[in-house]
This record gives C-alpha cells, structure tokens and sequence, in this order.
C-alpha cells in the first residue's frame, strides 16, 4: 500500500464526513474529534467504511458504556498497520438506556427503581475478573475490522420475490442516480496548495428524489427499500439502522440521502439483512447456499496446499453426537473448522446475539477436547466477535478465524493460533487482579440511571 496516497484519500474522507477543518492531518493516533450528536455518523459510518475500503485503508470500532452512561463509541481511521485516526463519539444516554432495558428484557442485568429518590440501577453482575477486565481492556483498544467475504452470488433467491442479482441492479441504478445529483463539498485552496493538490473533490450527502421502478422484480426491491408508511409494532423494533430503509415516501413522490443509496449497493450486508427482515423463511433456506460456498473456500484451500490435507465435510461423531463441518488430517495431525456465517452487527444486542452464535461454535469445536482432532478454529466470512468470544476462545484455545485467515491455517495451525491473536492484536498476558469496573451514571428525563458492574443487594432483590 502506497501510505502517502493511502494517508490523503482517508484523511480527505474524515474531513468530508467529519466535518471538521484542519490544515494539515494531527498526529497519529491523536483523539481529534468529540461528537454529541448521533444525527451525522448514524448515516454516514457505513459510507466512510466503504470509501476507506476503496482508499486502501481500514476502520474499526468498538462500543462500551462511558463513565456517565453515554454510549460510547470509538472509530479508528487505519492509515497504516501502526498508524491511525481516531474519533470519540460519545451518544445520549437515551440509547444505553434502551440497550440496557433489551438486556434486562433478556435477564442478563437486574434493574432495581427506586420511586422515592427517582434512581434505576443496573446491575450488570460481577464484579469483572482480571481476565474480563483484560479482554474488555483489549477490546476498548480497537482492532481492525475484517471486512465480510461476499458468499452470495446474483442467482440467490435471497426473497421469494427477488434475488440477490435483482437487489444489485436496482440498487447500483439508484447508486448512479446518487452520485450524478449529489453535491460536492468545496475545499480551501490553502490547504489544497499546502497538500500538493489541485483540486479534491469530496462528496457531500445530498437528498435525491426517486422513481419506483414499474417493472417486477425491480419495484419489490424498491419497495423493500422504502420505509413503511405505517410502521407496525413488529416492524418497528426490527428497524435498527437508517440504511435498512433508505427511501422515504413523501406524498406520491420517493427520496433517499445520496450516502445512504450509495452504501447499500456497495455493502453486501444491506442486502442480506434486508432479505432476513422481510422473507426470513426464504432467507433462512438461503443461507445454505453461503456455508456450502465456505466449505468450498476451506476445503480448496487445505487441498492446495503443499503437502496437501485431506479433507471430509460434515464428519458426524456420536456419544455425545456432533458434527464437524471440515475435519482435515495431514501426517499425524487433524484440524477441525466449525463455521460461521454471520451479518455484521448494527447493534449491541446484535453484538449478544452474534456472539452467542460465535461462543456456541468455540464449544461444538471442543471436539478436540474428545481427541478428534489436534486443533480447532472457528472459521467465519468476517466478524471476529468481541471480548465476550474471546475470553472463551482463549479459554479453550480454539481462536476465532475468518476466511481470510484459512491459508494460514492450512500452511500451519499450530503456528496459526499465535498469527490469528496477533492480527487481532491479542498480544500481553491478562494483568493481576482487578477492581471491576466503575460505576457509570446518567441522567434522563429528571431519573437518575446508574449502571453497576456488581450483583443486585439482597435487600433489592425482588
């Protein structure tokens, strides 16, 4: 990678959708921006990650509970390997508030009111041991996310309405519509001059307006796209990013954000979680089509390499019975994959849910426990999971791979397991003991919230 140029398209793209104005790039690894708003980065996250794709560059991510219970996010724009950008966004209480309540819902926090002093507490148990406060540690970090590898091909029948084909043309014809009405930010010829450039050219979000398309499949998809102009209960809690409907009705006319339509053509996930919301029973028998592509991926890359694997998919064991989705044997060594294919979260109950699928496949991999095999790795097509996976993985020492981690796999999985941890930054061994987490407080609507790394009190126990 060419950092220089690298350097310039990513630093150009955080000015466009930072919005800030600086005459020259701070100092690697500089916090350089704090946002209180959610209205800008909501919309245009996605986008900036898709034109760091397109720069050479990376992001990354991390969410956590900040000290006075504002939802606290933190972005890296990766320039280089050891070299970053980094962004504090710190969101309104309000939506830990809510993320707090869907734990609850779920019991994994007790919640305790307290009428008389108008306090709601949060018990998140505990208190967190050296390891967690390792992991968690590791994670506020923030490491590179791993971009997700397209397993979908345009003949998938994703709905029973259209295919992944049919999403692809639609979107891309609303995409060009985009970038043909869309505005351009104006840069200062000073700072232009000061960079060597003669002229940069920076898009900015702009609301194009839109016709539906009058031919099937093609309006499926647009409708699909199109924000319900009566939003059912169901509907409404299964609607978590403003990109899962980009096109608004207005009267008998449609519109989107130019960012918006942009990023759902070139992000394969919108397109899939679109499909798992509107036909899930369609997308669901769908999804078959992903893993048998990853066993491919898998057992093409075990089979050519020299000296090759042999390779078995589905290998069933009984006693108790379980099922290995690639079992591989060289010489006196046997490797086992369990796969995973999985959407990359929006939300943090989306992070739960992942998570729980990624813990689920480090224990079925715990085939090597039974001596079936010499090593194990979870194998996904692009979502890592977070501290909670890992403290797992570690634990048993079966990391959590992704596709593009296979041929390091197949050359030596023994030497894999250090690679792997490494490139997830997972370098130091968990400090001594720890003092758990401190307690977080907010404010919202004259009620105090206070979220607790500790058991709910007897005495409030109800």
């Amino acid at each position: 990678m060419q950092s220089n140029n690298s350097s310039l398209k990513i630093w150009t793209t955080y000015q466009a959708v930072g919005r800030q104005q600086y005459t020259q790039p701070p100092p690697d690894g500089q916090v350089i921006a704090s946002f209180k708003e959610k209205a800008w980065w909501l919309p245009e996250y996605p986008r900036l990650n898709a034109a760091l794709d397109q720069a050479g560059g990376s992001l990354s991510a991390s969410y956590r509970v900040g000290p006075r219970g504002t939802s606290h996010v933190k972005v890296q724009l990766l320039r280089e390997p050891t070299k970053s950008l980094t962004l504090i966004l710190d969101l309104p209480t309000y939506e830990t508030f809510v993320d707090a309540l869907k734990y609850a819902q779920r019991d994994l926090v007790t919640v305790t009111v307290d009428e008389a002093s108008r306090t709601i507490a949060f018990y998140e148990g505990g208190p967190a041991t050296p390891f967690n406060s390792y992991i968690v540690h590791h994670q506020q970090i923030t490491t590179p996310m791993t971009l997700q590898v397209s397993l979908t091909e345009d003949s998938d029948q994703l709905t029973s309405r259209w295919t992944a084909g049919d999403y692809r043309r639609v979107t891309k014809s609303l995409a060009d519509r985009a970038a043909l009405e869309q505005n351009t930010i104006c840069v200062d010829p000073s700072f232009l001059a000061q960079i060597a450039k003669p002229e940069i050219s920076i898009p900015q979000p702009t609301v194009v307006w839109l016709d539906r398309p009058a031919n099937a499949p093609d309006c499926y998809v647009f409708d699909d796209l199109t924000l319900p102009s009566i939003v059912s209960d169901k509907v409404k809690w299964r609607l978590v990013s403003l990109l899962d409907t980009p096109i608004v009705q207005v009267g008998d006319r449609f519109c989107g954000l130019s960012s918006d339509l942009k990023t759902v053509a070139a992000i394969d996930d919108y397109m899939l979680r679109l499909a798992a919301r509107v036909d899930p029973d369609q997308y669901s028998a769908a999804t078959t089509l992903r893993e048998h592509r990853m066993i491919t991926i898998c057992r093409d890359a075990l089979e050519h390499i020299v000296p090759p694997w042999s390779v078995a998919a589905h290998v069933l064991y009984k006693d108790p019975p379980q099922e290995a989705d690639v079992l591989a044997s060289r010489d006196a060594k046997t490797l086992i994959l369990q796969l995973k294919s999985t959407l990359r979260p929006e939300t943090p109950w989306e992070v739960y849910k992942r998570n729980e699928g990624l813990i689920d496949g480090v224990n079925h991999t715990r085939l090597v426990d039974r001596g079936a095999a010499t090593q194990g790795f979870v194998v996904t097509d692009g979502y890592r999971g977070d501290y909670a996976c890992w403290a797992e993985a570690l634990a048993f020492g079966i990391p959590i791979a992704t596709l593009y981690d296979i041929e390091v796999i197949a050359s030596d999985p023994i030497a894999a397991v250090a690679e792997i941890k490494n490139r997830l930054g997972i370098t130091a061994s968990p400090p001594g003991p720890s003092q758990g987490v401190e307690d977080r407080e907010g404010e919202l609507m004259g009620w105090a919230l206070r979220f607790l790394d500790k058991d709910v009190p007897t005495e409030g126990r109800t």
